[in-house]
Formats: C-alpha cells, structure tokens, sequence
C-alpha cells in the first residue's frame, strides 16, 4: 500500500470513528416538571445524555449564566456523573421573568452540548422544551390594579411609647448597675458611717488579693482586735467575748469562727511561740462582717 492510500485509510477510519461516536452520542433525553411555576420560580431541566466509550463532557460547552429570552435568563449549569457510567446528567437551571394572566405554555430554548474524545469533538442537539406558565394574579383585578404603584410611605410608630421604653430601660440599667456597686462596696459615701469592719475592709482589700508579707500580718491581727473592739463597744477579751454578739448581733452568724480566730490571735500576741492565725481565713472573716454591717443578704 502506498503512503498516499495509507493516510486516507486512516482518514476514513477517523471519519467513521467520529459517525459512530455521534450515533452513539445522539441520544439527549431532557426531563422537567411540567407544571406549577410562577414569576420568580426556578426551573431545573435535566439532560441524560449518553456517552461514547473515551468521550467526556466539554465544560465550556455548558449554558453561560444571562438571558436567554426576554423572560427567562440561565442561572447556573452543572454536569452530575449519570446513574452509570456509560451516561452524564447536566442540570440547567432557569428563572421565570414574565407573568400571565392566563396559563400558557412557554418553550425553554434549545442548546448545544460537546463531547470531546481522542478522535475529536461531537455535537449533541437538546431540543426545546416547554412548561405550563401559571398566572400569579387572579383574572378579575381592574386595570388600575394591574398597573405599577409606588411603595407605600413606612409607617412612624408613635413616639411616646419609643421614648418611654428608652427611658424605662436606661433607669433599670443603671439601677442595676448602682445596686452592683453597691453589692461590691464600690460606692464608699454609701453608708455614709460605715461600720469598723467595713473601714477596715476597704483598706486592706487591695492586699488581700495578692497576699500579706510577715511584716504585714501583725499589723493585719492588730487592726482586727480594733474593729471587733469598735463593734463591742470596749476593750474585749476572751472571757468578754461573747458581749461583742450582744451589741452586734448582726455578727452572730459569725460567732464560731470569729471565736475561733479571736483566741488564736490573742495567744499569738500574748503567748510567746503560738502559731498566728492564717492571713486568708482573717480577711475572710473581715469581708464577711463587712457585709452584715452594710445589710448585704448573706
């Protein structure tokens, strides 16, 4: 065979490999719901579409999203695999821009997908289709409701109660905001006589929080005794102790511990070699009484 006849053999069978695979690929079944759409509904048309043995969908052959007729515009294509592999699925999705008065069937226009394969490129032809176009409006409105109006002015809702809810809100803020200062003792003209143990309180507070130094905590038992001498009324001592809750009953809840710390300070200071009581469990102690002094629920 001579060169010549060799490369239109090969011609031939590129020609015939391209009419097989367009026989093979010709079939374009394209589904939609044929009812029930109105102004502003979607439209999804599937095509199943049969593929040749090597040949693919050509993405760029997809419908491009726009207009494709005064009432209908192309909001996204995709291509799905089919529910085997010899077939692929692509999805046109439509939007309805017009309206009827009447229900009328309206054609969705018809497209050209590609499949790409080693011997080339086939074309496959969607034909139209059509859907029953719902009308959204009943046929008995005059022609001066059909027309076009102008949103309507928004409604002012009435002032007076705006202003009142603001205010009656502002006030419960900042009630709730001063009986939460008031709650932390962050308002110190308020009692206007705090009590001893509220005064000594507010100037140790600062340092309870980061520990009290050995140097500190004699000072600390010292101004203690002065306070539970302050709220007794006189110079208390063990054997006077219990006469501090006769004057201060607000402290009896406090009564043991305040016994217990009161013992362990006095032999601190006047028993040589005793333990002082833990610098925590006495601001504890003194928080503790500063409350009931200012009448916080306990």
């Amino acid at each position: 065979m001579t060169r010549r006849g060799a490369i239109a053999m090969r011609g031939l069978a590129a020609a015939a490999g391209l009419l097989l695979a367009d026989a093979a690929a010709g079939a374009a079944v394209a589904s939609l719901r044929d009812t029930g759409y109105f102004l502003g509904d979607l439209v999804d048309e599937r095509v199943t579409v049969d593929l040749p043995q090597g040949y693919r969908l050509d993405p760029d052959s997809l419908p491009l999203p726009g207009r494709v007729a005064p009432w209908l515009e192309v909001r996204a294509a995709r291509g799905e695999p089919g529910r085997d592999g010899g077939t692929i699925d692509v999805v046109v999705t439509y939007q309805i821009f017009a309206e009827t008065e009447q229900a009328a069937r309206v054609p969705i226009p018809a497209f050209t997908l590609r499949l790409r394969g080693a011997n080339g490129t086939v074309p496959v032809e969607v034909a139209e289709q059509s859907f029953l176009l719902s009308p959204a409006l009943p046929p008995t409105l005059a022609d001066q409701d059909r027309e076009i109006k102008p949103s309507p002015p928004p409604i002012l809702l009435p002032r007076a109660g705006a202003i009142a809810g603001v205010a009656i809100a502002s006030f419960a803020a900042l009630a709730c905001g001063a009986f939460l200062l008031w709650l932390h003792d962050r308002l110190p003209w308020l009692p206007r006589a705090p009590g001893p143990f509220a005064q000594l309180w507010r100037r140790w507070r600062r340092r309870a929080r980061r520990g009290v130094a050995p140097a500190e905590h004699a000072v600390l038992l010292r101004e203690w005794h002065a306070a539970l001498n302050r709220a007794a009324g006189e110079t208390l001592y063990a054997a006077t102790m219990p006469r501090l809750f006769e004057r201060a009953p607000h402290l009896a809840s406090l009564r043991v511990p305040l016994e217990r710390v009161f013992a362990s300070s006095w032999s601190y200071f006047y028993a040589p070699g005793s333990p002082a009581p833990a610098w925590h469990e006495v601001f504890d102690l003194v928080r503790a009484a500063a409350a009931r002094e200012r009448g916080l629920p306990c």
